[in-house]
């Protein structure tokens, strides 16, 4: 397998086999209802939040993302929150909802 070959598994693989590196995040569309796994790199996408003002009890991390799917053109704002063993903890949602 070459380089190419290996950049588009990479990036075209399903969520559940990066392992893991990732938190994967279920957000549904509120225009179209279009579920969509969201991938969050834990090495790249989250930063360590180091001031206590407006963050949620318990937040050591954070993370913002634009989620576009593929029947809509509508733009989903997402914005949580995680403890030090990244789990979230708090969540907002804009144009979606987190689904289970």
């Amino acid at each position: 397998m070459g380089l190419l070959d290996g950049l588009k598994n990479f990036f075209s693989s399903p969520a559940q086999s990066y392992g893991s590196g990732f938190i994967v995040l279920n957000i549904k569309c509120k225009k179209c209802g279009e579920e969509i796994a969201v991938k969050i790199r834990k090495t790249s996408d989250i930063s360590r939040i180091y001031e206590e003002e407006d963050n949620p009890q318990g937040a050591a991390y954070f993370v913002r993302k634009e989620i576009l799917g593929n029947r809509c053109n509508n733009l989903i704002y997402f914005t949580g929150y995680f403890n030090e063993n990244l789990n979230l903890i708090s969540s907002n949602i804009s144009g979606g909802i987190l689904c289970d």
